[in-house]
């Protein structure tokens, strides 16, 4: 399935010491994400602007990343403009200044006036490349600590997936070794009582994983497979049984999911 961010805009305009929030970012670029070309809500949408200084003037990096119904993973680059918004009319006000030449019937006074034009358009386009000069360090700066934190913020839902699919596969062993247990003593109340633990602590899992439909459905999945186990102890064995076989295409979605989202980091950084 195609997973796509979509923007009307490249780059928004931040106002100069004041906080944007990721609602105003959405509404300035006209975000919109695409799944098969169907639009999707936005709710599943995290923008990182870690790298945007409110308070400093300048042109930063926002990374947007967006995660699909069934884990598909689609990132964007778009630039914030940090100014002033008075800014543009001071920077017109030299420039209607340099347009004027004073208009003189001597022809020294021309001559010379011609030179100090001539003087100040050198001193403009001077000033103009220094700070275009400037602002590209400062954009290099600014986008090499945008793909660090986007990798950073990466690895982090990564080691959340990979922590909460390791407490999934712990609470499925334990519910195995519960009905192992049960066939050799019988102890009904014994099992009962190691069921309604484990159906705590599934409940726990399901309350803090991340919003991963896989994952969730999983979690889901053993919630019912302890319930069923509760009814009818004599059905453990198929009841497990299902459960295993949709763990194992579960798995082998998640490790395609892993490696789709580390193959994109690595494309987007170029490494």
């Amino acid at each position: 399935m195609t997973l796509q961010i979509n923007t009307t805009a490249t780059s928004i305009n931040w106002p100069l010491g004041q906080e944007l929030s990721d609602q105003d970012i959405i509404n300035q670029l006209g975000l919109t994400v695409t799944q098969n070309g169907q639009n999707i809500l936005t709710d599943h949408v995290s923008i990182n602007k870690k790298a945007v200084n409110p308070n400093t003037a300048g042109v930063y990096t926002i990374v947007i990343t967006a995660v699909g119904a069934n884990n598909e993973y689609a990132t964007k680059q778009v630039q914030a403009w940090v100014r002033a918004e008075n800014q543009q009319i001071q920077n017109q006000a030299p420039q209607k200044q340099i347009n004027r030449q004073p208009v003189s019937p001597q022809p020294k006074k021309k001559k010379k006036t011609i030179w100090i034009i001539i003087g100040v358009i050198v001193l403009v386009f001077l000033i103009f490349f220094g700070i275009s000069a400037c602002q590209a360090h400062n954009d290099e700066v600014q986008n090499q600590q945008a793909q660090t934190n986007a990798l950073n913020n990466t690895n982090d839902k990564l080691d959340d997936l990979s922590q909460q699919n390791k407490q999934l596969q712990k609470q499925t062993n334990d519910l195995k070794d519960a009905v192992n247990q049960y066939k050799e003593n019988n102890d009904k109340q014994q099992l009962q009582s190691q069921l309604d633990n484990l159906k705590q602590q599934n409940q726990e899992l399901k309350n803090n994983a991340s919003n991963n439909q896989a994952l969730q459905n999983q979690i889901n999945q053993l919630g019912s497979t302890i319930d069923s186990i509760k009814n009818n102890p004599s059905q453990a064995d198929s009841a497990i049984n299902e459960m295993k076989n949709n763990q194992n295409q579960f798995l082998q979605s998640l490790q395609n999911t892993f490696q789709k989202m580390i193959n994109d980091i690595e494309q987007l950084f170029g490494r």
